[in-house]
């Protein structure tokens, strides 16, 4: 009886050198073209998220004041507890009630939402540095959040107008570009 593992011809079960060398080149050539493409879209959706978030606490903060029939302001905070006016959005904001109307957080004025950094994005907005909702639901200042990449290369437009209405947009509220 013969042995299946003895054999007179040449058989081969494998790939030569030259054949993986080619498939390994192949493989890095696709990776090539596919890993830019993945980091795009990563940075796209950290803006997403971002003006997603500040859209939500936008809305949240005109509701609370509503809703509670006081003042509600939103202002950087890098802490969570009090504002920072000369501060950067990007470290973090909160929405308080602002019973005085001073735009300053006191011991009793209730902290109503909290935003921790975003250290993927930078957040932009006008002076002065809060924005408050009074209690009909209106918005003042009105403008826009720029929301834009650490690299510049994505960007949106957070709009607040002044009957306080909230939108995410593109492009800026004069139709161009949004500026970082």
């Amino acid at each position: 009886m013969r042995s299946p593992f003895l054999s007179c011809g040449r058989t081969s079960s494998g790939f030569s050198l030259v054949e993986t060398l080619i498939v390994l080149a192949i493989i890095a050539a696709v990776v090539g073209f596919a890993v830019p493409g993945l980091q795009n879209q990563i940075i796209s959706k950290e803006v997403d998220a971002a003006s997603g978030r500040l859209f939500r606490d936008l809305q949240l903060g005109r509701a609370d004041a509503i809703r509670r029939g006081v003042p509600v302001v939103l202002c950087p905070s890098p802490d969570g507890a009090s504002c920072q006016f000369g501060g950067q959005w990007r470290q973090g904001w909160i929405g308080f009630e602002d019973r005085n109307r001073n735009q300053h957080r006191e011991n009793g004025e209730e902290i109503l939402l909290s935003r921790p950094s975003t250290t993927s994005v930078s957040v932009e907005w006008r002076s002065p540095n809060w924005l408050r909702f009074s209690p009909d639901g209106e918005a003042w200042p009105n403008g826009h959040f720029r929301i834009c990449s650490n690299d510049l290369s994505e960007a949106r437009a957070v709009i607040i107008y002044r009957t306080g209405r909230v939108r995410v947009d593109d492009r800026s509220p004069s139709g161009g570009a949004v500026l970082c």
